[in-house]
């Protein structure tokens, strides 16, 4: 990775036949095209590992997918969708893949192109879908203003108890006034936190551990696009009005709602006015910002000074833009991809099949709940005294009255772990008399004593708490309330 770089993945809606292209982000040359897919959907521009990467065409019912070191898509598969996508997703794993088409979320096992289940829980189209970073959740927000957190779990393998929590959203948010236009999901999974923008001006964040919204920042002009360095301490959003603009956290006020004076924003302007910025990207030390919009150009910029940097143009109106840290080794054509998906993709929900499950035989009844340990202290090769106090320790830490511990010498033989030869000091005692003699031991009544008293205090203090929590309660029923006169004096001192 001694010559890796930082490269640029631009789809832009063209005549010509290019649907992505990538270039250089330090030098602007290009590093390769990607051609016959027609124009990409916006937020459906997607990359299967360093392999292929993936689009949905903004026209037909078609999802393409081209090696990443050809310019040709795959002539091998076709992949048919039920309908025109107008978002898609990827697991980090790219082991499943969901599709926005409508109101309607479709999810497919691509390794085998099996459709697993359709979600419908939006009132309006899908305009945006991503996962979080570890693949186990996802967001779908919409036109209806709704964001929605989904369990890929729960959603993909729906159990069969009846139950209809496989279709349920894990969390639903319905703050937004008008159509969601971005989101963003930051680091940690499902305790990590999601920013939202939408055309109602507001900038959202929510806690998705526990499924509260934390702050709405008011914008001065309706919102397309967002994104957040790593460290989550800046937001960045692109607005209607071409102006790109940033919000410090570490800034943030002490009220749920902010409203952020045009006067006060930090803007970033260089964009054609009146141009939506429909897509930001991040670079991987957050020195630098990259936003791409309807004006046809690419535009870096420095996050400190806010300072445009240099500006790249595009054939036409960008949908989506990715940076992706690579070698330029990969788009050399020698290089043979693996099959890591089907041919396929079904557009119908497969059977369960009973290879897809695995059988676990359990023999032993699990608690219901957490038991707590228990200590064993047979595991220990000590000589005849010390192992009958042990077992003295280990009845009494099992919790029974110290009257029913009963030493038998079956219990002692049982537990002895190590033989007399161990013990030169114990050769020639007569084991029965030498036990009989030392259950009466004063070492061991003595612990049963300490026990005893510690019992007893134990009582005594949980008497003395409730003696004094009634004490109080008495005592707040006859308290009261000084005259008037009394509580100006105080006033007054």
């Amino acid at each position: 990775m001694g010559d890796a770089v930082e490269a640029l993945f631009i789809s832009a809606c063209s005549e010509e036949n290019t649907t992505c292209s990538v270039q250089d982000l330090r030098t602007g040359t290009d590093l390769m095209k990607y051609k016959g897919g027609g124009n990409a959907q916006h937020h459906s521009l997607a990359m299967l590992g360093l392999n292929y990467v993936l689009a949905a065409n903004t026209m037909k019912p078609l999802l393409h997918v081209w090696p990443i070191n050809k310019q040709e898509q795959m002539s091998s598969l076709r992949f048919v969708l039920p309908g025109k996508a107008n978002a898609m997703a990827l697991t980090p794993d790219g082991a499943y893949l969901i599709v926005g088409i409508q109101e309607n979320i479709y999810i497919w096992h691509m390794n085998t192109g099996r459709m697993l289940n359709t979600l419908s829980k939006h009132y309006q189209a899908i305009t945006c879908l991503r996962f979080t970073d570890n693949g186990e959740h996802f967001i779908s927000a919409g036109k209806d203003g709704a964001v929605l957190v989904w369990d890929l779990t729960f959603s993909i393998a729906p159990l069969d108890n009846g139950s209809q929590e496989g279709s349920e959203p894990l969390y639903s948010f319905n703050d937004h006034g008008l159509a969601v236009t971005d989101l963003h999901t930051g680091i940690g999974g499902i305790r990590s936190y999601l920013y939202t923008v939408s055309l109602d001006r507001c900038c959202k964040v929510y806690d998705l551990n526990g499924g509260i919204m934390l702050l709405s920042i008011v914008f001065p002009v309706a919102l397309h696009s967002v994104v957040v360095n790593r460290m989550e301490t800046s937001i960045y959003v692109g607005s209607a009005e071409g102006k790109a603009f940033v919000f410090h956290n570490w800034r943030a006020p002490r009220m749920k709602e902010y409203h952020l004076e045009e006067e006060k924003a930090q803007a970033f302007i260089g964009h054609t006015v009146g141009k939506p910025i429909t897509s930001l990207a991040l670079t991987m030390n957050a020195q630098q910002m990259v936003s791409a919009g309807d004006d046809k150009q690419v535009c870096v910029w420095d996050v400190v000074s806010r300072q445009l940097m240099k500006s790249i143009p595009q054939n036409g109106v960008i949908t989506n833009l990715r940076i992706r840290l690579l070698s330029p080794a990969v788009f050399q054509p020698q290089h043979k991809q693996p099959q890591l998906f089907a041919d396929s993709l079904k557009r119908m929900i497969s059977p369960p099949d009973p290879n897809d499950y695995i059988d676990l035989l359990i023999t032993t009844e699990y608690p219901k709940k957490r038991g707590k340990p228990k200590r064993n202290f047979n595991k220990c090769n000590l000589d005849p005294e010390n192992n009958r106090r042990l077992q003295k320790m280990h009845h009494i830490n099992l919790g029974e009255d110290d009257d029913a511990i009963n030493l038998n010498e079956e219990t002692l033989e049982s537990s002895e772990q190590s033989p007399k030869e161990d013990v030169p000091s114990y050769v020639g005692v007569d084991e029965e008399d030498y036990g009989e003699a030392d259950t009466n031991s004063p070492s061991v009544q003595k612990l049963i004593a300490e026990n005893r008293l510690l019992k007893k205090e134990n009582v005594l203090v949980a008497e003395n708490m409730a003696k004094y929590l009634r004490y109080l309660a008495n005592l707040s029923k006859n308290v009261k309330a000084p005259p008037e006169r009394n509580r100006k004096k105080a006033r007054k001192n």
